[in-house]
């Protein structure tokens, strides 16, 4: 998944693969699954991967050239917005890996920044 979380999140199916074989992703189950999630957390029974401290510190590894490898980490767009995006770093070095996306993908996740655009946008006037 890339983008943003909730009922924006961009499912990467297309793109999904098992030892490098396309894989079927039941991208309605996943849906149903991520908007079931949060409650679940938050009721002490599903667990982050990371947790958000977690998170934090496997970015700053990566970052500052502790670990090498592939983390998702938000990243400032053109639209102005950040939204989560694989990037490896080797040496503290990041590329930025997006992956390839399908014309409904492609969709979703236009989708996805013009809704936090306007978010932002509003944030920012509100201030």
């Amino acid at each position: 998944m890339i983008g943003e979380h909730g009922d924006a999140a961009v499912i990467c199916a297309s793109t999904t693969t098992v030892h490098g074989a396309p894989a079927t992703v039941p991208v309605q189950h996943v849906r149903d699954e991520l908007a079931a999630r949060p409650r679940r957390i938050s009721d002490g029974i599903g667990r982050t991967r990371l947790g958000p401290a977690g998170a934090v510190l496997d970015a700053l590894a990566h970052s500052l050239g502790i670990l090498n490898g592939l983390t998702e980490v938000s990243v400032r767009q053109e639209a102005g917005v950040w939204l989560g995006m694989p990037v490896h770093y080797t040496a503290g070095t990041p590329t930025l890996r997006p992956p390839n996306l399908d014309d409904s993908e492609t969709a979703q996740l236009a989708a996805a920044t013009e809704k936090l655009r306007t978010a932002y946008t509003r944030l920012t006037e509100e201030i």
